[in-house]
């Protein structure tokens, strides 16, 4: 990846986390070590993000996560069964 399309990605990141933040929306994200976070966000930095997870192995934990390590990130959306 080109380095100016990594520094659009983290303002693209930074602002979707700001909104999310301001929304209260539930979050999926996915970071460059394979780690999922199905997390609330509890603010937003200019090089990271504070998280609380609801779900998986990281239940009830904060984690801070820097917007350099997301290779993903979007609003969580529970699958409903037999779909």
């Amino acid at each position: 990846m080109e380095k100016g399309n990594l520094k659009e990605k983290i303002e693209r990141f930074k602002e979707k986390a700001k909104i999310f933040l301001a929304e209260n929306l539930k979050t999926f994200i996915e970071d460059i070590n394979g780690d999922y976070y199905f997390c609330k966000i509890l603010k937003v930095n200019d090089n990271y993000f504070v998280v609380k997870s609801f779900a998986g192995k990281r239940n009830l934990e904060m984690d801070r996560i820097f917007f350099v390590d997301v290779v993903r990130f979007e609003e969580y959306e529970k699958l409903e069964e037999g779909k």
